[in-house]
């Protein structure tokens, strides 16, 4: 297990997404792409910090490695806190939204979890590895191949959506 704070992708991750426009990117690349969030943030992390793409292999790799844990514990947290948020018939609102805070707050540690597996996955990869000025093309690779891998649909919303998160991510 990784220690808190000795995850420099979490870091990594925790950055890129408060910024302007990134969580309502990786929003719609989630519910309309079938994307998963946190691969998409691996991709432009490693992007950033080693000096080569990753190649079909690895990003199936990554896209394996985490399968089973999105799929069981991530996916169905994901449901359940989406659900409470419409309420519940015959309950009060209020211990329904605090219970579904709850969720929130264990789905974010199930998402953690996810991210300690890519980690690990990278070899343990530095922050501080160089990443050079094409850091956002490898991106940009990285995350095409994945969303081949998983067939997802394309569209202009998701070029922009995906430019929107790797820009955030990669600033220059």
């Amino acid at each position: 297990m990784i220690v808190p704070g000795d995850n420099p992708f979490w870091a990594f991750s925790l950055g890129a997404y408060c910024k302007p426009g990134v969580a309502e990117a990786c929003l719609r690349l989630q519910d309309g792409a079938g994307a998963d969030v946190n691969l998409l943030l691996y991709f432009c992390w490693v992007a950033g910090v080693r000096a080569g793409a990753l190649d079909r292999a690895e990003v199936g790799e990554a896209v394996a490695c985490t399968e089973a844990w999105r799929d069981g514990v991530v996916g169905p947290l994901r449901a359940v806190r989406r659900r409470m948020k419409e309420g519940i018939a015959g309950l009060p609102a209020e211990p329904v939204e605090a219970l579904r805070t709850e969720v929130k707050r264990i789905e974010l540690q199930s998402e953690r979890l996810q991210q300690d597996l890519l980690y690990r996955l990278s070899g343990g990869i530095s922050s501080e590895a160089a990443g050079g000025p094409d850091a956002r093309r490898r991106a940009e690779e990285n995350i095409t191949l994945y969303l081949d891998l998983i067939r997802s649909p394309r569209s202009p919303q998701v070029t922009r959506d995906c430019r929107a998160v790797i820009q955030a991510s990669l600033p220059d």
